[in-house]
Formats: C-alpha cells, sequence, structure tokens
C-alpha cells in the first residue's frame, strides 16, 4: 500500500488485520527514524475508560505502532496524562495500557510529572507565553500522536491538536481551560509542530454526544493519518458532521499557516466514499465546572479520592423490569463489575455506560441524582 503525500488518508474497514497494515504502510511511508532513536507515542488516555468506550486509544494501536519502533531498533516511550481529575496509575490499570507497556517494555511517562519550558519559537515576541511540556515528550527524536475521534464540550472537537493538552503539567492545563483552550492549543502545536512526524486518529469505535468522557460509544471502524496535522483534523471534523472552519482551534492553525484544512483525502479501499456520519453534539458549557475542578487544591484532592471514577453516574437495577438477568450486559462490561443474575459490585464499576447502552430491556438504567450522591458519600467514607 502506498500512499499520496499531499492527501489525507482514510481507512474504512472493520477487519483488524487490514487496519493493522494501513497503520504499517503509514509508518514505512511518513515515518523516518534512526536506530537508538527515542520515539514519544503520544495516545488519548484522558480517563480511566476502556477503548469501546470511545474515550481513550485503542490498545492494538499503541501495540502496532510501539512494535514498529521496536522493529526499527528505535526505543517507543509512552507519553500521555488524564485530566485534571485522574488518577495517572488507575487510568493506566483500568485502560489496560499497563499491561500493553509492560509485555512490550514500554517505558511510561506521565507528562503532567517531569516537565521542560516550552518557550517562544526563535522569531517570537521573547515575553510570549511559556508551557510546561512533558520532558519525556520534548527529550525525545519524534512524536507519534494516537488521538480519538470524538467530540468535545469545549471546543467542539477532540482530535489531534486538542490532544495535545495531554502533553502538559498541571498548572499549564488549569490555565488553558481557564483562558478557553482554542488559541493556546493551537500557540502549544506551532511550537510542537516540527516534532510531530505522524498522526493516526482513532475512529475504531468513536465518541459523539458530552465528550470527551461522557458521550457515547459509535463504532465509525475508522482510522485517518497523515502528516499534516491540521488537515488529519479537519478530514475527522468532516466525518463527524462538523465544518472545520467553525471548528475554532483547526481555522486558526489554519489561518496560521500551520496546515491546510482544506487538504484532500482519500479513501482505503479505493472507491469507498469518506464516512459521513452526523455526531450528537456536545452539551453547551459554560465551562463554569472546569474552572472549578481545574482550582489546583481541589483537582488535586479529587484525584487523591479518584473522583474521576467514583463521581461517574452509574447503572441501577431498574424496578420496573423485576428479576432481569444480567447477561448481555455483564458481557459487554469492562471490569466485571456485573455478576449474573443481577448484582452491581460498585466497587469495580467505573460508570463507563456500556452495560445501560446493552441493556435492551432497560432492566438497567442510570442512576438518580440522589443515589449518585447518597453512594459517593459513603464510597468516600469508606476510603
Amino acid at each position: 500500500m502506498t500512499f499520496d503525500e499531499t492527501r489525507t488518508h482514510v481507512l474504512r474497514s472493520p477487519d483488524l488485520e487490514a487496519q493493522r497494515a494501513f497503520v504499517r504502510a503509514l509508518l514505512d511511508q511518513f515515518v523516518r527514524i534512526k536506530t537508538k532513536s527515542v520515539i514519544a507515542i503520544k495516545p488519548n488516555l484522558c480517563a480511566p475508560l476502556p477503548a469501546q468506550t470511545g474515550a481513550t486509544t485503542e490498545l492494538w494501536l499503541i501495540e502496532e505502532v510501539a512494535r514498529w519502533i521496536r522493529e526499527r531498533r528505535a526505543k517507543p516511550v509512552l507519553v500521555e496524562a488524564p485530566s485534571h481529575i485522574h488518577d495517572y496509575d488507575q487510568v493506566m490499570d483500568i485502560t489496560g495500557v499497563r499491561d500493553v507497556c509492560k509485555a512490550l517494555d514500554i517505558e511510561m511517562v506521565d507528562s503532567r510529572v517531569t516537565t521542560m519550558a516550552l518557550r517562544p519559537l526563535k522569531h517570537d515576541d521573547a515575553d510570549g507565553r511559556v508551557y510546561h511540556v512533558g520532558m519525556a515528550a520534548l527529550g525525545a527524536d519524534g512524536i507519534i500522536c494516537l488521538p480519538k475521534l470524538k467530540t468535545h464540550n469545549r471546543t467542539e472537537v477532540s482530535l489531534g491538536m486538542k490532544g495535545l493538552m495531554g502533553l502538559l503539567s498541571w498548572p499549564d492545563r488549569h490555565d488553558f481551560h481557564r483562558r478557553g483552550v482554542n488559541t493556546d492549543v493551537v500557540e502549544l502545536y506551532r511550537r510542537l509542530r516540527s516534532r510531530i512526524k505522524l498522526t493516526i486518529i482513532d475512529g475504531i469505535t468513536a465518541m459523539e454526544g458530552h465528550g470527551p468522557t461522557s458521550g457515547k460509544p459509535v463504532s465509525m471502524n475508522v482510522l485517518i493519518g497523515g502528516t499534516d496535522l491540521v488537515g488529519v483534523d479537519a478530514v475527522g471534523c468532516h466525518i463527524m458532521g462538523f465544518e472545520p472552519e467553525d471548528v475554532d482551534h483547526i481555522r486558526l492553525a489554519h489561518d496560521q499557516g500551520l496546515g491546510d484544512m482544506k487538504r484532500r483525502w482519500e479513501v482505503h479501499p479505493a472507491g469507498t466514499p469518506l464516512p459521513v456520519r452526523p455526531f450528537e453534539r456536545p452539551r453547551p458549557d459554560s465551562g463554569l465546572r472546569t474552572k472549578i475542578i481545574t482550582f489546583p487544591p481541589l483537582s488535586a484532592a479529587l484525584r487523591a479520592v479518584r473522583f474521576g471514577v467514583s463521581g461517574r453516574t452509574k447503572p441501577v437495577l431498574n424496578p420496573a423490569v423485576p428479576g432481569a438477568v444480567l447477561t448481555d450486559e455483564a458481557a459487554v462490561c469492562p471490569t466485571d463489575a456485573i455478576e449474573l443474575p443481577n448484582r452491581i459490585v460498585y466497587e469495580r464499576c467505573i460508570g463507563c455506560g456500556l452495560c445501560i447502552e446493552a441493556s435492551t430491556s432497560k432492566a438497567l438504567i442510570p442512576e438518580s441524582a440522589g443515589h449518585k450522591a447518597t453512594r459517593v458519600l459513603r464510597e468516600l467514607i469508606k476510603r
């Protein structure tokens, strides 16, 4: 498989082997690395939610890229950090990334912990903002980005450019959200642009609605790849039914000459149309909640009690469907939190919502606000 380097490339296929072959072909053609070089892999691991929720990057994609790097006698390093309120270890465990990295001997780095100053570029205003980015990413010989295809309640979409926030220190992530994200994320990309060798958007299971973590999974079986991150993000927008010029950070990056949101695309297999599906939009968000939870002492406290999981809406048994056997619901639960015939083990439940989606009989429904408050309080007291 060879690619026209002037275009963004899209694969639409449910076949895992075809997906793996597409990823390897992109790497073979677009990425050049030297023996003993260090390559940072930047997936989207924003929350303790598995890939089938549409929130985080597929494990096989991380594995495929890491193996490709190893085959070239280079060193892969996984560099990423979850959002403000999530505990790093919990995210690595629940997503399964820790097991993959252990099996392949990949170093994992929480990019929020050890950072370096990323200053304005050579010909910029010397008084421009200084960002603090994970040292493992800045010290690497290149970055391969593996973002997710999903909506976002502050920026409309969360794709390659928005995903770069996962490389920032805690204070900088807090500041980005307080200032509104868009202009800062474009400037961050401008400074990192020369380091990014390839972007492959994971749209195998995407997310619509109130993303980046509370939306609904959508099976798309799509991969989007290219070296122009703005062009790759623009194609992701088209697939989700968004106009790229309506997404502020993509339009700003295009206007600044950082990429081409009008770049042509090519869909594989040849002759396949671009798989456009209008995604449900996220609910309007004033940003007030984000400004509150990004207050540093509060976000630290929420991480300490792992509120990112306990604070999610979890399922309850529907009293209108008594005696239901939760076979289908248990089959999709990624943490084995449902025990047959109909018991929910809340200590293991991560609130991903997959069981509710799978409950065609409506035997499971989202918990009420009162039930949630009582449960959260009980869990906090136990800790």
